[in-house]
């Protein structure tokens, strides 16, 4: 009969690696938190697109400073666009593009319409889109 005193080799094998395994955590909680991965965004462009998917107007911003956005952050851009032609525009589609602060397109989203909207000389319409990191 074996003494209860005594632990099975298996359960002394187990405790060895249970400790194995605290040690690592605490060794590895020692070292430098990272972060949440971010990006970040230095401006964005709207690009609109005509019926052939052909540029029909494009134009930059910048956001004036690097804005750094990490996981579950949102960001809405609202983009203003007068039609300073002396034609209609047709547009059906449009893109918004988030730029890095070295002009790099990190984001790109946008919608597509149904229906062609058309601008007429003179007008301005709103384009916006919403993005979440």
């Amino acid at each position: 009969m074996a003494n209860q005193t005594e632990q099975p080799k298996a359960s002394g094998g187990l405790k060895a690696a249970l400790t194995s395994l605290v040690k690592r955590k605490r060794t590895d909680s020692n070292t430098e938190p990272q972060g949440p991965p971010t990006l970040g965004i230095a401006g964005y462009t709207l690009i609109l697109l005509d019926p052939d998917g052909q540029v029909a107007w494009t134009r930059d911003w910048d956001a004036g400073s690097t804005f750094k956005f990490g996981p579950r952050h949102r960001l809405w851009v609202f983009c203003e666009f007068t039609n300073q032609s002396q034609h209609e525009i047709e547009i059906a589609e449009y893109e918004i593009e988030l730029m890095s602060d070295e002009g790099i397109v990190v984001e790109r989203f946008g919608k597509a319409f149904a229906d062609s909207v058309i601008v007429v000389p003179g007008e301005t319409k709103i384009f916006s889109g919403q993005w979440q990191m």
